[in-house]
């Protein structure tokens, strides 16, 4: 097949989109298929191959990291035009999502796309939905109503009428189908995670030396993965870090991997609840060098509450990692508590005393970096990229005999068939 990804980030972008998109391309063209993808000019150097098409950008961008497409359409178009595709696969439902649908509709070619993420929770990137988030966080009730409006009408009307007009939705996991039932769409909706690369099972020499850098003489080195942003709730992993602190003493230190806006005010809260001492912000870390970090740590923690799949999880659990998570979407279809990592809710005190009886019941932690391990395995990225060209192939065989009817239902003459009285 002839495979069109469509996305409004991408490398040199670091999320959990480009991530999954490259992924199942790579996967893809392993397994004999041609795949395009479209992602935005980041006016940056950039190694890209000859499957990847830039599509011009403006100068400002979204949250100080999404290009704005800058007339987009018909570079696409004419690309499109000329590489005979099969099926477009979209991965954003705006910007790039209609260009998606309109292509879609114009050349007769079906388009798949996957909801990679809970859009309410990112309103506060744009400028007035900010305003009213810092107002409701204030306590101030209209300020509170608008944005709830927004979220619960403006956003799932805008979704709804997106969906419809795709042929089939990709979730991530079976919280996030079970989440856009409520939607009432026609489209159908197949379950399609994120998988795992080899690299992500490998072993890496490089995890002693890590170790012992950051462990010094403590007897625990935790980590998490995280753009560090508001909406990954950091602010709350540092806090409950503060009250495990308070009650078992200086034991442990934290890697946190990843960079974003929200570094700074991170960096200056770990100083006033005095714990910077105990927290390393790593920043960027390539992919491939991932794996060594986690497989130097005692236990993966993430307080997230706004993950759609938690691809990070699973690769922490690749390196027999067991997960420490709050309980939300996305993070309960991977951790299962008790068993390959322990669920906790958001209230700080739980969340202290959860991850202490983690500490103090070593046995059932090496129970569960094993059982981790068995869940990673299930998401080898061949065996999700074989499952997602069977939706393709059934989409594309369907859409095909669909627009056949609809072709010879449209004919302007018809047969005169004999009819007996």
């Amino acid at each position: 097949m002839r495979i069109a990804m469509m996305t409004n980030n991408y490398k040199p972008f670091v999320g959990g989109v480009p991530i999954s998109i490259e992924r199942l391309a790579d996967s893809l063209r392993d397994l004999g298929h041609s795949v395009y993808v479209f992602a935005p000019d980041y006016k940056s150097p950039v190694d890209d191959d000859e499957y990847t098409f830039r599509f011009p950008t403006m100068k400002h961008k979204i949250a100080g990291a999404i290009p704005i497409p800058n007339l987009i359409y018909g570079y696409v178009k004419n690309a499109i035009s000329t590489l005979d595709i099969d099926l477009i696969h979209v991965h954003h439902p705006v910007m790039i999502g209609n260009v998606a649908t309109r292509i879609g509709k114009e050349f007769h070619i079906p388009v798949v796309f996957t909801y990679h993420t809970r859009y309410e929770q990112y309103l506060h990137y744009l400028t007035p939905f900010g305003y009213l988030q810092n107002k409701a966080n204030q306590g101030n009730l209209l300020g509170e109503s608008i944005l709830d409006f927004a979220q619960r009408q403006v956003i799932q009307r805008y979704l709804n009428h997106f969906l419809e007009k795709c042929d089939m939705v990709f979730a991530p996991t079976e919280s996030i189908q079970n989440y856009l039932k409520p939607f009432h769409i026609d489209t159908p909706i197949s379950i399609a995670p994120t998988g795992l690369p080899p690299a992500c099972f490998e072993n890496h020499i490089e995890a002693t030396a890590i170790r012992k850098k950051y462990l010094q003489k403590k007897q625990y080195l935790f980590c998490t993965v995280s753009r560090l942003a508001k909406e990954k709730n950091l602010s709350f992993l540092l806090r409950g870090v503060s009250a495990v602190k308070k009650q078992l003493g200086d034991v442990f230190n934290v890697l946190i991997l990843g960079d974003g806006p929200e570094k700074e005010n991170l960096i200056a809260l770990s100083q006033t609840l005095k714990i910077e001492e105990n927290v390393f912000f790593i920043g960027e870390v390539s992919n491939h060098k991932i794996s060594a970090y986690h497989q130097a740590c005692d236990l993966f923690l993430f307080s997230s509450k706004s993950e759609t799949q938690g691809i990070v999880l699973l690769e922490a659990m690749a390196a027999y990692l067991p997960v420490f998570a709050i309980r939300a979407t996305g993070v309960s279809d991977v951790v299962v508590n008790g068993e390959n990592g322990v669920l906790s809710s958001d209230s700080i005190t739980e969340w202290a005393d959860n991850l202490i009886s983690i500490l103090k019941n070593p046995a059932v932690l090496i129970k569960m970096r094993s059982s981790a391990r068995t869940t990673a395995l299930l998401y080898d990225e061949k065996s999700i990229a074989n499952q997602i060209l069977e939706s393709y192939a059934y989409l594309k065989k369907s859409y095909e005999a669909e627009h056949w009817l609809m072709m010879h239902l449209n004919r302007t003459s018809y047969p005169v068939l004999a009819k007996e009285y």
